[in-house]
């Protein structure tokens, strides 16, 4: 049975939802935002694209999730629909330019759905390599004020901790400006060899905010992720605040390689270590069976026949240290969707 012509957005949407809600999963890991947040992923939609929605649910405390949906390409002149965007048409506006130009970069709104917050979004780039992105990015924000603050931390940055994105949630305590980026295969495994080095390496990169145990914490994390995303907050005086978050990747690309190490491999392992120190409970059990991918047969409009993919994958476990403190684990899921390429 083949979809008559392409799936709107909302649908697809919908359906990556319930698939990786299915079997229970949902009221275990994502509580009753779903309404909120399709509401909110509906306003993020410009063009005829289908953005990847990226699900960020606790593992402690009540269920929920926030939602950030990426766009990877977005056609000049494409506006947001009467009352959606959230403020950002510039952004977006400059966004198509840049994609225009080749550059491999992608943009997001993000919303804190769990809560409730349907008004204020913040924003995201992953500009990689592409530093000469920041400050008119952050101009379309009308952030530019922020730039030499950031490419200032950009700079003091080692080898080995290449930041890679920006972020900024202006209704968020101290309106922090988020850099982050992934820590290097060499550098991961040399601090996991030696505390010690990471601590040198906080020092120049002018982050304070740690003590024994949290080094020894982030130690005992690195040894167990095969890859790892770092994020520091960059202040509104230009200091780094008190917050490090270290995000643990899942690099399986097939549906049953990621059940399998979040069953019994390194996805397991890390999971049952944050239970152990009391940052996650037993609903990381439930993870495994979000991870699927699915191919539906359409007819386009000349009367061939297409396929369209919709695909929901693992993308990785978070921790903050606040203060040098750990905070409660969180989780994250890809779920993108679109027409597989001859």
């Amino acid at each position: 049975m083949s979809l008559a012509g392409k799936p709107s957005q909302m649908t697809v949407f919908d359906a990556l939802y319930s698939i990786a809600a299915g079997d229970g999963r949902g009221e275990a890991l994502f509580g009753n935002s779903f309404g909120i947040a399709r509401g909110a992923y509906e306003r993020t939609l410009i063009g005829d694209g289908y953005p990847a929605a990226y699900i960020e649910f606790p593992l402690l405390g009540s269920p929920g999730f926030d939602l950030l949906s990426v766009h990877d390409t977005v056609r000049p002149g494409s506006r947001f629909a009467p009352g959606a965007g959230f403020g950002y048409q510039a952004m977006l506006d400059w966004f198509s330019s840049v994609r225009k130009k080749g550059a491999n970069v992608s943009c997001g709104i993000e919303l804190d759905t769990s809560v409730g917050e349907t008004e204020r979004a913040g924003v995201y780039l992953q500009y990689r390599r592409h530093t000469d992105l920041i400050a008119p990015f952050l101009e379309s924000i009308g952030e530019e004020a922020r730039a030499e603050s950031f490419l200032a931390v950009v700079d003091r940055m080692p080898e080995g901790w290449p930041p890679a994105y920006v972020g900024l949630f202006p209704g968020r305590t101290g309106t922090p400006l988020r850099i982050g980026g992934y820590l290097g295969d060499a550098m991961q495994r040399a601090c996991v060899d030696d505390p010690a080095l990471l601590a040198a390496q906080f020092d120049r990169i002018g982050f304070s905010a740690y003590d024994g145990e949290m080094l020894s914490r982030c130690g005992a994390l690195l040894s167990l992720a095969p890859s790892v995303d770092f994020q520091f907050d960059i202040m509104p005086n230009g200091t780094l605040g008190d917050v490090f978050g270290l995000s643990l990747s899942f690099n399986e690309t097939r549906p049953r390689d990621a059940r399998a190490c979040m069953e019994g491999g390194y996805g397991a392992q890390a999971c049952g270590t944050l239970q152990e120190w009391g940052l996650a409970d037993e609903r990381w059990r439930f993870i495994a069976g979000a991870a699927f991918a699915r191919h539906v047969p359409f007819d386009r409009e000349d009367g061939s026949q297409g396929r369209f993919a919709l695909c929901c994958m693992l993308n990785y476990a978070k921790v903050k240290f606040a203060g040098a403190v750990a905070q409660p684990a969180k989780f994250y899921l890809t779920m993108s969707a679109g027409e597989v390429e001859a």
